[in-house]
């Protein structure tokens, strides 16, 4: 069952902040689509281009602009050879099979076209249209693209699963499985738990899963960052009830206030720089000692475009993670791309450390959902 999003405004298009907002309540009902289209009211493809991506698709969802909306609804009846009627203050196609307040829905052959008129700094009217596929979302730590290949096609096949694996980071994919008409996702997933023990997490956002597997064991993570500058910080907010388990972070920029605020020595900074195994070592150490934390992550690196030097290019990044019990892995990574795409892959990769020092609790068998 293939799905379609119809952004129709320059004014969405263009807005980033809320644009991102759209795709995120989008995809909590029609997953990620398999074609997303940005087009202005006044192209004079518009018509065209509402009726190709009806044709090819069986879930549209099309989120107009509050200056597009009734010039969509009437190439949308058009294009059902339908009238306008007023509905619920909305003039909208006749056929209708449901609507709510700016948003409503039409079934056609098959097809489901849910309309949204969507306004700036406003919640996201209903969206009306339940992805019916039986798909999910994991992630598996610590194996290969080949490794994967050759290890989970098989198992997913003798289950009537189709698999699509996307490369997070070197050592952690995320897989998108959508079962057959005979498909079984909950035998695929113990299956796979069997077959690779302590590198499945079947959870579709991982950092949701490390929140939760630290209030279920009654524990604190606390986080310094230097090249991050926030992010990880920010991604694990992002999450609603991280509060009983996040205790804060650190943005510690400044060689000084890394000295003050963590107690990383200068001679550290000196003899071997801030970005360094050695400082990022005691920017651990100090962050747990400040929070009283379980675990802490740490980040210090070079992200760009400029900054770096022969010894330690741009892309140059230490990240580390530690528990209160002294265990602690510590990475140097030579990272590429521009400077937030560093600074993202950064996160990533202190947060696939914190899952193997925190092991027992993050990556142990689970039962599945």
């Amino acid at each position: 069952m293939k799905s379609s999003l119809i952004v129709v405004g320059k004014a969405l298009r263009y807005n980033l902040p809320f644009l991102n907002y759209i795709h995120a309540t989008i995809i909590k009902h029609l997953d990620l689509p398999d074609q997303t289209v940005y087009i202005d009211k006044n192209d004079k493809d518009l018509f065209f281009v509402l009726e190709e991506s009806i044709t090819h698709a069986d879930e549209i969802v099309i989120v107009t602009a509050n200056d597009s909306f009734n010039l969509v609804n009437k190439v949308i009846a058009t294009l059902g050879e339908e009238s306008l009627e007023l509905k619920g203050g909305m003039l909208i196609p006749s056929k209708t099979v449901h609507f709510e307040e700016n948003s409503y829905l039409l079934e056609r052959d098959s097809k489901l076209i849910n309309v949204i008129k969507a306004s700036e700094n406003k919640k996201l009217p209903t969206v009306l249209i339940e992805n019916k596929n039986s798909s999910a979302l994991f992630s598996i730590i610590n194996i290969d693209e080949d490794s994967l290949k050759i290890l989970l096609e098989p198992l997913a096949q003798n289950f009537e699963i189709r698999i699509t694996p996307a490369k997070i980071i070197d050592g952690w994919m995320t897989i998108e499985a959508i079962s057959n008409k005979y498909g079984n996702l909950e035998s695929f997933f113990k299956a796979a738990k069997s077959l690779l023990p302590q590198k499945v997490i079947n959870h579709p956002d991982v950092i949701e899963h490390i929140a939760e597997s630290l209030q279920a064991h009654g524990k604190t993570l606390s986080i310094a960052e230097s090249c991050t500058g926030g992010l990880i910080a920010s991604m694990l907010t992002k999450r609603s009830g991280v509060s009983t388990v996040f205790k804060g972070g650190l943005v510690t920029y400044s060689n000084e206030i890394k000295e003050s605020w963590l107690g990383v020595s200068n001679d550290t900074i000196e003899r071997f720089g801030a970005v360094s195994e050695l400082c990022v070592r005691e920017m651990l150490e100090g962050v747990l000692n400040a929070s009283l934390s379980d675990f802490a992550i740490a980040t210090s690196g070079i992200a760009g475009p400029t900054g770096g030097s022969i010894e330690k290019p741009v892309g140059t990044v230490y990240v580390g993670a530690r528990n209160k019990e002294g265990k602690i892995l510590i990475e140097r990574l030579l990272l590429e791309g521009d400077r937030e795409y560093i600074q993202t892959q950064s996160a990533y990769h202190a947060l696939k450390l914190l899952l193997h020092v925190g092991e027992n609790i993050f990556l142990k068998s689970e039962k599945m959902s």
